[in-house]
């Protein structure tokens, strides 16, 4: 009997090891239709008649187990806490190289033991400190055995509902001299900083005596449009040219691709202009000289912005770059939203004051989002660049504004 057992246990393990991913291909218009997101300001702080609020640079929120809001600032190299009525209730991290210090924080991370970590992205590690600004061990991630004189940098860190989740790419150096081999991933990670399973990878080469950036080859969905849902499970999109969005398990297993039907969004001159002049600040300072191909279309989803996001409810928020563009007055951004099951549900839109192409949206908690006004400029600085057509003049201050979600209509 307990032979029996056995092979009916191994028999379910392997059929579910072996399974095809669940592919739902979606048309172009939602079950449910267009919907508007309702919101009441709970409160702001920052902007330009804010005395008290100074910010650098904010290019992150995210809501903790205790209800607090968390909130980047990559330019003072710190995390504002605030309650539910806009308090500042502390800060955390500080610039430097010392305990409970970073310096060039690219994300925020709060872990399951009520940790807060600040992704660094260079040296590649997260920091970590808990909720009254302790210094805790950090955690570095390494893929592998580097050669040497390679190194790590991370750009993003997720951990919800048992999944952590991490992006980075190890440098190392290339066969030849004036070469460089860069491995771009998205992986699962454990608390001590083992990396698991790679869910997306990318592998390019730079030859550093003919350097030409290619931004479809260098610069993939998935390195920065991705998400942990409520259970675990994590989504991505790996392809810059596809309306596509994979879907992991918590073990690191493909289940389901989500694709909808889709006309990639031509850019006008002014979109490559602005895309142009973030790569040349990237690049202008170096050494060497460089060749750029621009893409002709914007990434399908949204890359340079919160694109991808999972409420409390395991509905999947997508802004495409539709969605992020030419909306009406009004309306911030709109999102398609897919049910669990990968099903086109309905789109969303957010109605309150911004615009998707300078403002960043968060979905806090159940009943919160957070707008942070002039998100995409802050974020695209971690690049070098500086908007098109803005070099020399004086950014208006930063702002955030919390609502309260009443409805949708």
């Amino acid at each position: 009997m307990n032979r029996l057992i056995s092979t009916i246990l191994f028999a379910l393990v392997a059929v579910h090891s072996f399974a095809e991913p669940v592919i739902v291909r979606n048309g172009p218009t939602p079950a449910h239709g267009i919907r508007t997101l309702q919101l009441e300001e709970m409160w702001r702080a920052g902007g330009p008649d804010d005395e008290e609020n100074f910010f650098g640079l904010l290019t992150w929120a995210e809501e903790g187990p205790d209800g607090l809001l968390y909130v980047l600032d990559v330019q003072l190299c710190q995390a504002n806490v605030y309650d539910r009525e806009g308090n500042l209730v502390r800060t955390l991290f500080g610039e430097g190289d010392g305990p409970g210090e970073v310096r060039r924080p690219r994300d925020l991370v709060i872990l399951p033991d009520g940790s807060v970590g600040a992704v660094q992205e260079f040296p590649g590690k997260l920091v970590r400190v808990d909720g009254d600004n302790n210094p805790l061990p950090g955690i570095t991630p390494r893929l592998g055995d580097a050669a040497d004189g390679g190194f790590v940098a991370l750009s993003g860190a997720e951990s919800r509902g048992g999944s952590f989740m991490i992006a980075g790419v190890q440098i190392s150096p290339g066969p030849r001299d004036g070469t460089q081999e860069r491995h771009m991933y998205l992986a699962l990670v454990d608390e001590e900083g083992a990396i698991g399973p790679i869910l997306v990878e990318r592998k390019v080469d730079w030859d550093f005596s003919h350097f030409v950036y290619d931004e479809a080859l260098n610069l993939p969905s998935f390195f920065w449009a991705s998400a942990v849902g409520p259970d675990g499970r994590i989504y991505t999109a790996p392809d810059r040219d596809s309306y596509l969005i994979q879907v992991f398990a918590p073990d690191g297993s493909l289940e389901r691709t989500i694709e909808r039907e889709f006309t990639s969004r031509k850019r006008t001159a002014e979109d490559k202009a602005w895309i142009t002049n973030l790569m040349d600040g990237a690049f202008s300072q170096l050494p060497f000289t460089y060749e750029l191909k621009i893409c002709d279309t914007d990434s399908d989803i949204h890359w340079l912005n919160r694109s991808l996001q999972v409420d409390e409810e395991g509905f999947l928020w997508v802004l495409s770059s539709r969605g992020a563009r030419d909306q009406e007055p009004g309306v911030l951004a709109t999102y398609d939203v897919f049910a669990p099951d990968g099903s086109f549900d309905r789109q969303v839109r957010v109605a309150c004051e911004g615009d998707a192409t300078e403002d960043g949206a968060f979905l806090i908690g159940k009943d919160r989002v957070l707008v942070i006004k002039g998100f995409v400029d802050a974020t695209s600085t971690m690049f070098g660049g500086t908007p098109a057509g803005e070099e020399g003049g004086d950014a208006d201050p930063m702002e955030i504004v919390c609502y309260r979600i009443t409805g949708e209509e």
